[in-house]
């Protein structure tokens, strides 16, 4: 090993310490140096540049300079790509901190570029966590939304719950999850027919659940009661409201942000059906158990 290779190996070793200690201003003094030495000492498409760019990308972004942090990452993914064969765990981590970076800086475009780059190497490895690839597709999902790709939106919570039911089988909790995702966006694009369908779904999965999750349960119910009020289904709306409100009276823990939505939509279906007296009498009801 030359020189400046061997000393390059020490400064990485020395910044992995200084990491894992929290000493933050040496680690970023360290890592500037090794960036320098990796430039002379490798060729600029050699991986130890990409590795020297990556970590001090990661210490910039830990120092909360999330702009600059960007840059040294984007030069790290820029090398990685060209890699070959293609090392698909390196171009995951990489991707994966790149799409979470932008995300957060509000880089939206680049954002599903870098989830879309992560989950399809990602797909490529084994051992990557299916809630990893999940989290991805919901992200994405959720960005596309917001800016009114809705259509564009769908395929990612399909492929969600693909990957979800070939993880875990079709009656695991997470798909559930993941199901409630899927029919929580049906009901925003009024698609209710599905969003129903698949609503009646998820509730199957987690009423048969042991011990039965109880707020994901009223969750469900309430959701369905959306689709149903929606729909001017103002019956069955009003007993799903009811059926949820009851599950989570048998939760134990203070009221989540949940139960006041049922609370809030069952009221608001009251005082639309002429019922203002029910309506407060629910939330006089629903303001103690709060404070209790």
């Amino acid at each position: 090993m030359k020189g400046e290779e061997k000393l390059w190996t020490i400064l990485n070793d020395k910044l992995d310490t200084l990491r894992a200690t929290n000493r933050l201003p040496q680690a970023i003094r360290v890592a500037e140096t090794a960036l320098e030495i990796a430039k002379r000492a490798f060729p600029g498409t050699a991986t130890p540049v990409a590795t020297s760019f990556e970590k001090l990308g990661q210490l910039l972004d830990q120092k909360g300079d999330r702009a600059a942090a960007k840059a040294y990452l984007l030069k790290a993914h820029a090398i990685l790509e060209k890699v070959k064969p293609p090392d698909h765990r390196a171009i995951f981590r990489s991707a994966r901190r790149l799409a979470l970076l932008c995300d957060s800086l509000g880089h939206s475009e680049e954002a599903v570029n870098f989830y879309q780059k992560a989950i399809a190497a990602g797909s490529q490895i084994e051992d990557v966590p299916y809630s990893d690839l999940g989290t991805m597709l919901n992200n994405v999902a959720l960005i596309l939304r917001k800016s009114g790709r809705q259509k564009a939106a769908e395929p990612c919570y399909l492929h969600a719950l693909q990957i979800y039911e070939k993880q875990l089988g079709p009656d695991h909790a997470d798909v559930a999850s993941v199901l409630n995702n899927l029919a929580v966006f049906y009901t925003n694009e009024r698609r209710y027919t599905e969003a129903e369908k698949i609503h009646l779904r998820a509730l199957a999965i987690r009423e048969k659940l042991h011990p039965p999750p109880l707020p994901d349960i009223a969750q469900s119910k309430c959701n369905l009661a959306v689709v149903y009020h929606s729909r001017g289904e103002y019956e069955k709306a009003a007993e799903l409201y009811q059926a949820s409100l009851k599950t989570w009276e048998e939760v134990k823990e203070k009221p989540s942000k949940d139960y006041e939505i049922v609370v809030s939509n069952y009221a608001d279906l009251l005082r639309s059906l002429g019922q203002v007296r029910k309506a407060h009498q629910l939330e006089v009801r629903a303001r103690k158990r709060g404070s209790g």
